[in-house]
């Protein structure tokens, strides 16, 4: 008891003697912490809002990526992204194209039917035949010829037709068969799409260095304005074609030859 008693007086005499000293003792300055947490939060709050902004994206892309593979496990959906190719204005169906289901009156059995148009066999029945010349006058864009063959001059038929934008159809024929196409050269123009239904062969080229698409028919060639109503019969096409685009203007080569040959043709033009 005696022993607790002297420590607690010897604490209170040095806590005296502490306080009466401590006024005149040298005491190091304090550092400016505030300024220094300032400047620190000033340097980390950028990184952090980047930080963040990158992850939003991130998270974001990921959320797109979710959907879209969603959309992918829907067969409507997967098929229409699969079963159709586009280069140009030439889409091509690998399978036929669902109709739009119409109601039909009751009363359409007293309406008399609606004919059928015919699909034409060869290019050579086409409407809107003209001159060379005149096309030229008739269209926006440069009508190029192909300077190879060396032999092949100047078009031998020559057709102009409208579906909300220009088609130019040059055609050569046979000099032995006049009756028979040697090749045809369609152009496309802004506005105008072609659609081709099941080609027997599809395969991926190039014109120029850029892509091409080389197909085999038989199958049936449609064109189309640009709501994509359909506003042609259309034709049976039975050969290759070579697909290629070049400043806006498809083109479409129809030809018995090979490919290297279709793709020369195609790189002659002038």
């Amino acid at each position: 008891m005696n022993r607790q008693l002297r420590d607690e007086q010897l604490n209170q005499t040095l806590s005296a003697q502490l306080e009466r000293a401590a006024p005149d003792f040298p005491y190091p300055p304090l550092p400016d912490i505030e300024q220094r947490v300032n400047r620190q939060l000033t340097r980390e709050a950028p990184s952090r809002w980047r930080w963040r902004y990158s992850w939003g994206w991130g998270w974001a892309a990921i959320a797109v990526g979710i959907i879209l593979l969603g959309l992918l496990a829907v067969p409507p959906v997967r098929a229409a992204l699969v079963d159709m190719l586009q280069l140009g204005a030439v889409r091509i169906f690998l399978i036929e194209p669902t109709p739009t289901a119409t109601s039909v009156p009751p009363t359409s059995s007293s309406l008399p039917p609606t004919p059928i148009a015919t699909p034409v066999s060869s290019v050579l029945d086409l409407a809107g035949e003209t001159t060379l010349a005149e096309a030229r006058e008739r269209v926006d864009f440069t009508i190029r010829l192909p300077a190879y063959p060396a032999n092949l001059g100047q078009p031998d038929r020559v057709f102009v037709q409208d579906f909300a934008g220009p088609v130019i159809i040059l055609t050569w024929l046979d000099p032995d068969q006049p009756e028979r196409v040697r090749l045809s050269l369609h152009m496309l123009g802004p506005n105008t799409y072609a659609q081709k239904m099941q080609p027997a062969l599809i395969e991926r080229t190039e014109v120029r260095g850029q892509p091409a698409l080389w197909t085999q028919g038989p199958y049936l060639l449609q064109f189309q304005d640009g709501s994509t109503t359909t506003t042609n019969p259309g034709r049976l096409v039975d050969g290759h074609v070579l697909i290629w685009l070049e400043n806006e203007i498809t083109y479409r080569l129809e030809t018995d030859l090979p490919l290297a040959e279709a793709v020369r043709i195609a790189e002659s033009l002038r």
